[in-house]
């Protein structure tokens, strides 16, 4: 198998949110490609610039990253033309698998192809590997995620082409992806939800040995999310087991973020987190990490609960204040 290490440049509208196509966000101006073979080693590259259709003018971020202007862009073909010669050097076959650094890049090349009209099939699920979450498990804490220049300088690797053009950074990603332990974190792929189930038969579930991951369909209401028992369950993620539960599903942030806590009677206590999410065509979905924890992490999610309350409570009470308050001046004026 093949690798395709991905970067890409976008555009988004230089006049602010408010201006945006909300059905095109950022639009693809560049896409470089690093191929390597399965241990990782250099087979060939793709780059091309793209001249952008729906933003005709560069965001002043983008203009001071890439250094391009609209009138080099122009003597570029538009993204269709583009991304039919990347997907043909990619290979028909399809027996490869992206990578990026972070995990923006395949949403937007998904969303342009879907707004310009390029017909390509992406697998689905789309896993991939996110070689910033892979340098992070193998040289830091799993969770501290450093920018692409910051894992070069740490490994010294040798700086001699700029950074903020899609195929230099592409190879600069490779170049770390050939230096990473793969053996020891190869099985911890990334899973792009661009595209996510369309039923409850294809709800994506992923054992990564030391924790769970399950992303469920979309449901048109959020309030959906956290009624559906598939969605609510919990389990071992060591043993499969229906574990016993200890902490109920409890909401963080405006019910974006759900955590709970179970037992299994062999492997202890296990920790659960249920993050609410949006599609892009306004379906709401979930997705559910389940893994091991201690004693003392579950009385620090008890102890965030406590806190959790104690805060909706405040918010309560304020909110009665105000109405009590404008009630009676109301009431005085009426007076």
């Amino acid at each position: 198998m093949n690798y395709i290490i991905l970067d890409l440049e976008w555009n988004q509208c230089p006049s602010g949110k408010k201006n945006e196509n909300k059905d095109l966000k950022f639009e693809i101006i560049e896409i470089g490609a690093v191929k390597v073979d399965d241990n990782r080693q250099y087979v060939s590259e793709f780059h091309e610039f793209v001249s952008p259709t729906v933003y005709r003018a560069l965001h002043k971020i983008t203009k001071d990253m890439t250094k391009l202007t609209i009138s080099e862009l122009d003597k570029s073909d538009k993204f269709n033309e583009a991304a039919t010669r990347f997907f043909d050097w990619c290979g028909s076959d399809g027996d490869y698998m992206f990578g990026t650094w972070g995990s923006m890049d395949l949403a937007e090349l998904q969303n342009n192809c879907k707004y310009f009209g390029v017909d390509h099939k992406f697998e689905k699920p789309l896993v991939f590997y996110d070689i910033q979450k892979l340098y992070s498990l193998c040289f830091s804490d799993g969770k501290t995620r450093v920018s692409l220049e910051t894992a070069i300088d740490e490994q010294k690797i040798n700086k001699e082409i700029p950074f903020h053009t899609a195929v230099y950074d592409a190879i600069y990603t490779a170049r770390v992806f050939e230096v990473i332990d793969f053996e020891r974190v190869k099985r911890y792929t990334s899973v792009d939800t661009y595209c996510i189930p369309d039923n409850k038969e294809e709800e994506f579930f992923f054992n990564y040995g030391t924790y769970t991951k399950y992303i469920s369909r979309g449901f048109p209401e959020r309030e959906m999310i956290m009624k559906d028992s598939r969605v609510r369950s919990m389990h071992c993620c060591v043993c499969g087991r229906n574990v016993k539960r200890v902490i109920k599903w409890y909401s963080i942030g405006n019910q974006r973020m759900y955590c709970g806590v179970g037992f299994c009677e062999q492997h202890g206590y296990v920790k659960g987190k249920v993050k609410v999410r949006m599609t892009h065509d306004n379906l709401w979905y979930g997705i559910k990490i389940l893994k091991l924890t201690d004693e003392e992490g579950a009385v620090q999610i008890r102890d965030r609960q406590i806190i959790n309350r104690e805060k909706r409570r405040e918010r309560r009470h304020r909110e009665m204040e105000r109405r009590l308050k404008e009630a009676a001046e109301s009431e005085s004026e009426t007076t």
